[in-house]
């Protein structure tokens, strides 16, 4: 199922994620609505807390275009800082500029619960770090001047209102 995709600042995007310890099947589901999600977003990463769900999990894209999950997923080393221009699904519209790493090397769960460690440069350690900092609560913005931050602000808060309005007049009409 297509769930909506959370607009910055919710709280659910400014707030660390709890733990996953819960393997089943809701999990699975979970996983496959945010890839329903984020294929119909044209992303390339989606954290759980993108649709609302404040679990610590991601689907993180490689460059072929398949993807992968990382549960309770760690950054255990990062090495050569680099900026890169990122944008959001939770920040439509907007790219800037962020401080990253090129090469990371991150701990994480799969979704049978197994424990995985993985090294990445690029493409990939941009959107695992991109991923991670949803689950710690912050989104690529926080990494700009407060300027910058406040003015994608603004517009994300016309955004929210613009999405509500839309909402409610579906809801009026059925």
């Amino acid at each position: 199922m297509v769930r909506d995709i959370v607009i910055w600042p919710h709280k659910v995007l400014t707030s660390p994620t709890q733990p996953v310890k819960d393997f089943g099947p809701a999990l699975d589901k979970l996983l496959q609505d945010m890839a329903e999600s984020m294929k119909h977003a044209e992303g390339i990463g989606i954290a759980a807390n993108q649709v609302g769900e404040p679990l610590r999990m991601a689907l993180v894209g490689r460059e072929d275009g398949t993807f992968f999950e990382i549960i309770n997923p760690q950054v255990v080393e990062k090495s050569e800082p680099i900026s890169i221009e990122e944008g959001c699904l939770s920040v439509p519209d907007e790219w800037e500029k962020c401080p990253r790493f090129k090469r990371v090397k991150v701990k994480f769960q799969d979704k049978s619960g197994a424990w995985q460690e993985m090294e990445a440069e690029g493409r990939l350690a941009h959107v695992l770090q991109h991923e991670i900092d949803h689950l710690d609560g912050h989104v690529f913005v926080d990494h700009l001047s407060s300027l910058k931050r406040t003015l994608i602000l603004d517009r994300m808060k016309k955004l929210q209102k613009t999405l509500a309005r839309r909402k409610n007049t579906k809801a009026e009409e059925t």
